[in-house]
């Protein structure tokens, strides 16, 4: 993925972070909103620059934010709130 859309990213950070807790992918997947591949693609993505942690529990894949992916999701989702009042992320 060359440029991954903002708020995208930000969906998937604020999911996580409203959460406040691991998630299975497929709960991730339709609270985000995205087809399964382009979902795919983008939790790779964010897997790959540090955002999201995998950690698997008997079996099972869940998903958290790292300690970076909190930061992001203060500092993207303020920013988008402020700037786009009123957007529902």
């Amino acid at each position: 993925m060359e440029r991954p859309d903002l708020y995208v990213l930000a969906r998937f950070l604020d999911t996580l972070y409203q959460n406040g807790r691991r998630m299975k992918k497929t709960n991730l997947q339709m609270r985000v909103g995205l087809n399964y591949p382009r979902f795919i693609e983008y939790l790779e993505w964010m897997i790959s620059h540090a955002f999201i942690e995998r950690e698997t529990d008997e079996g099972a894949e869940l998903y958290s934010l790292s300690p970076q992916g909190i930061d992001a999701q203060r500092r993207l989702v303020a920013w988008i709130r402020e700037t786009m009042k009123g957007m529902r992320i």
